[in-house]
């Protein structure tokens, strides 16, 4: 069996100047994912894309696959932000659940729909992409997330059983969501969509 890729970067940049070139190669490195696939990607490609040197690029990402992985942990964590700030606007919304589970539905899609192409090279193409820990913590993250919404919503939402209730409606809710954004068919339009989840999740309520 083949040993497993280290992916972790060999450091962190801690000024400001180094902090932009590390983003400059992140988003140097998201681009070429996107308009030229994994495949394509090269260190030398990327260091000449980001304007940097390829040693200034070794000194964070020692190989290729280091450098895709903080790429997407980065697109990964900018998803959770903006579906954690679309929840806790949600649950501020005056008529609950429908306006909240409406705003929240709409929020997750949009955040998806932004990385659309992103994440559908890195699903097909890095073979990596299931061991990068914001990959793995994604699910967690949902749940954390989802627990927040039951609790503060629990005057008007009321399940037998809310800790297995509230797992199983979010990992369904967030299967919906991939496929709408990334494999809907052509003649379901988005928001016909969306609509409808907003509708199932609420009859499950």
């Amino acid at each position: 069996m083949a040993q497993a890729i280290d992916l972790t970067p060999k450091k962190k940049p801690q000024q400001a100047r180094a902090r932009a070139s590390v983003e400059a190669m992140l988003d140097a490195c998201t681009r070429l994912l996107v308009e030229e696939g994994y495949e394509a990607i090269s260190t030398n490609r990327v260091a000449e894309v980001a304007g940097v040197s390829i040693g200034s690029l070794y000194e964070y990402f020692p190989h290729k696959q280091s450098l895709v992985a903080a790429a997407l942990a980065r697109a990964l964590r900018e998803v959770m932000d903006e579906v954690g700030t679309s929840l806790r606007a949600a649950l501020a919304l005056p008529k609950q659940p429908h306006d909240g589970i409406d705003h929240w539905m709409r929020g997750m899609i949009a955040a998806l729909e932004k990385r659309e192409d992103l994440l559908r090279v890195s699903l097909r193409e890095v073979p990596f992409f299931w061991n990068i820990p914001e990959v793995r913590e994604f699910s967690r993250t949902l749940q954390q997330f989802a627990k927040e919404g039951q609790y503060k919503s629990q005057r008007v939402i009321h399940f037998e059983d809310p800790e297995a209730s509230t797992y199983l409606l979010m990992n369904m809710t967030w299967a919906a969501v991939l496929q709408t954004v990334l494999h809907r068919p052509a003649h379901l339009s988005r928001e016909r969509l969306t609509r409808t989840l907003v509708d199932m999740v609420l009859k499950l309520l």
